[in-house]
Parts: C-alpha cells; structure tokens; sequence
C-alpha cells in the first residue's frame, strides 16, 4: 500500500511539473502574442494614415483635373489649393490652441 501511495504521489508531481511547464510556455505564448498586436495595432493606425492620404490625395487630383485643361495650369493649381489648405491646418491648430 505504501508503495502504491509513493507512486501516486510521484505521478501527482510530474503532472504537476508537466502542467506547470505548460503554464509557463502558453504564459510566454501569451506575451508575444501580445507584442504582436501591439504591433500589428500600430501598423494598422499607420495604414489607416497612409490609406486617408492616399484618399485625399486621389480627390485633391481629380478635382485639380477638373479646374485645369493642361498640366501646367494643373500643377499651379495644386500649389494654390496646397496652400489653402496649409493655411486652413494652421487655422485649426489656432483654434485649437
């Protein structure tokens, strides 16, 4: 009976040690996986970004292609709305302030 009782104990402890390790492995699984959506968080602000730049860029040239009949008058025209619109930032930023 004894030795039955060692062995049960003995059983229970190398399950305890195989959980334990387990424990600690889906722990570290567990943080880099956090990491990655930190990441992956970060990247998709950044996309977000470029993508509403991407969009207001395609609007600024469709409507410069609008106002313009040749490329010259098309890139001056792009200058001044640029510079409405640098204008316009800084009057938020004021307004901010």
């Amino acid at each position: 009976m004894a030795t039955s009782l060692i062995s049960v104990i003995e059983e229970l402890q190398s399950r305890i040690s195989d959980l334990s390790e387990r424990v600690e492995s889906l722990r570290e699984e567990n943080r880099e996986l956090r990491e990655d959506v930190q990441v992956l968080r970060r990247e998709v602000s950044d996309l977000t970004t470029e993508r509403d730049r991407a969009k207001l860029d395609a609007e600024f040239l469709a409507v410069s292609h609008r106002l313009a009949d040749n490329p010259d008058t098309i890139i001056e025209t792009r200058r001044i709305i640029s510079g409405l619109i640098r204008n316009i930032d800084r009057c938020i930023e004021m307004l901010k302030e």
